[in-house]
């Protein structure tokens, strides 16, 4: 839909988090359901998305979790329906990507930036100055 941002939402998170992997995974879940509607929403419009939907996350270990998750035995308390994720993955429906967290765009939203960081993000998400 073009090089800008055109949907955003804010959700409490339904559990409390053990760990930061934990709360990152559990928000990425909830970000691939989101994208996975908006896919369909497309299709059903005729503008099918061919391309893979990017996630970026600034969290490595909810990416390791997510590509692997028998690999991480400190993980196992984490409620099966987040590990949905997987699925879409092998499919190339999304792709996590890995960003810095001082490049994290989201952050716009979410903390208070000084001017600097604040400019940065408001460019990357395509808003200009009138």
């Amino acid at each position: 839909m073009g090089p800008t941002s055109f949907t955003w939402f804010s959700k409490k998170q339904p559990i409390v988090a053990l760990s930061s992997c934990e709360a990152e995974y559990v928000a990425v879940s909830l970000c691939i359901c989101h994208a996975i509607w908006l896919r369909k929403l497309l299709e059903n419009l005729c503008l099918p998305q061919q391309e893979v939907t990017k996630i970026h996350i600034d969290n490595k270990s909810a990416i390791m979790l997510a590509k692997n998750p028998i690999h991480h035995q400190r993980s196992k308390h984490i409620d099966i329906r987040y590990h949905f994720i997987q699925e879409h993955i092998k499919e190339k429906a999304v792709e996590l990507i890995h960003v810095k967290t001082k490049n994290q765009v989201a952050d716009i939203f979410t903390k208070p930036l000084v001017d600097e960081s604040f400019n940065k993000f408001k460019g990357l998400l395509g808003m200009k100055a009138t």
